[in-house]
């Protein structure tokens, strides 16, 4: 028995001490924020709007400390509730970190400056490795201030008037263009370069995620394939395969439920595919004018084809009821169709741009896409099934 308990205690003092090491803390020492303030920090770079809280914690007399899981090195955000701004820090396990910066906030804003960061390798290195923004700023700056003049010059016009288009044909803005086009090549290549060099650790995928505003099949897959396997496989590698893998054509597409609007019905995508020979999934949203602009040629093929065996649903991806139920009372759809909302449908189905469309067979699997799902060619692909 008495074996027994010491083998318990050892299995638990184990138990601690990999927990504990699996941590990494944060002491923070600030200027500009009052006692009682309120810090929160969340993983950084996750594409996630609403990436939940690690910690919450509260300043007293300057000073504030996390404790947040470790287990492999990312980035976290530390910021003040409910406003922009804020500090990335990257971290691992087993760092113990001092943190001193000016916090200063104004509303909605509250920016940190003179950051300085000790005890953390993990940080060195990703600030010696990340794409240096503030030489990018200060490069957007000089080339906008060297050319001042014609942009002044140009903003008194509308784009399209005839003063406007006189000064597009003059060597004053043929410079600047030539500057603009030679800022943005080297901050793609800045971008790139620093994504490449970092193929074989966290670094690649999380300098994707914190410096590209979206990603997309086309233009970043190739840069997920260069990532090692392990890099592939991890927390950040993850997430770029969400947006940038395609989903396969060779299986189903995922099944959802969702409520339709104008019944109140449940319906699935499976059973609404067995009842019907072809099956055209359209995500849009009210804001997005190619999506509204296809919605005729929806109509017309929905007419012709119904009968047969053709049905449509569309979810939409407004953020906001009322646009939506305002767009469908202006388009009056006659098939099933939903709000996304919180249910993570356009999630499901790696939706990056809008329309994003979908024509499938029976058993869900894709037949065609996008562009070759709308227009003309859309007319074709369903003449040629329905002949």
């Amino acid at each position: 028995m008495k074996n027994l308990i010491s083998l318990f205690l050892t299995i638990a003092l184990c138990g601690i001490s990999a927990e504990s090491y699996a941590q990494a803390t944060l002491s923070l020492k600030l200027k500009g924020l009052a006692d009682g303030a309120q810090l929160e920090i969340k993983y950084a770079g996750t594409y996630n709007s609403d990436e939940p809280t690690i910690q919450t914690t509260t300043v007293q007399k300057g000073k504030a400390q996390f404790e947040v899981p470790a287990d492999d090195p990312r980035g976290y955000r530390i910021s003040v509730p409910n406003t922009y701004g804020g500090l990335i820090v990257a971290l691992a396990k087993g760092e113990k970190v001092t943190v001193t910066a000016d916090v200063k906030q104004e509303g909605k804003n509250a920016d940190f400056t003179n950051v300085v960061v000790k005890g953390s390798p993990t940080n060195d290195l990703y600030y010696a490795k990340r794409p240096d923004r503030d030489a990018m700023n200060v490069a957007y700056e000089k080339y906008h201030s060297d050319h001042k003049e014609i942009l002044d010059k140009m903003s008194k016009y509308k784009r399209g008037d005839d003063e406007y288009k006189a000064l597009e044909a003059s060597d004053e803005y043929k410079a600047f263009a030539k500057a603009e086009h030679d800022f943005f090549q080297m901050v793609e290549t800045t971008m790139t370069d620093a994504i490449k060099n970092n193929s074989d650790n966290w670094m690649g995928p999380f300098f994707m995620l914190t410096n590209y505003s979206y990603l997309t099949t086309d233009a970043n897959l190739p840069q997920y394939q260069a990532f090692t396997k392990e890099v592939q496989e991890s927390f950040y590698g993850k997430i770029v395969a969400e947006h940038v893998v395609p989903m396969s054509t060779e299986e189903p597409m995922p099944n959802f439920t969702f409520t339709d609007h104008a019944t109140g019905k449940k319906m699935n995508l499976y059973d609404i595919c067995k009842q019907n020979k072809y099956v055209l999934i359209d995500f849009w949203a009210s804001w997005c004018k190619p999506c509204r602009k296809e919605i005729p040629n929806f109509k017309s093929q929905y007419e012709l084809y119904k009968d047969k065996g053709f049905q449509v649903v569309s979810i939409s991806a407004d953020a906001k009821e009322a646009d939506w139920l305002k767009a469908l009372a202006e388009e009056n759809l006659a098939w099933p169709n939903d709000r996304d909302g919180e249910q993570g449908i356009c999630k499901l189905f790696k939706v990056q741009f809008y329309p994003t469309v979908y024509l499938l067979d029976k058993d869900a699997k894709v037949i065609v896409s996008n562009d070759e799902a709308r227009g003309e060619n859309l007319q074709a692909k369903l003449a040629e099934l329905f002949k």
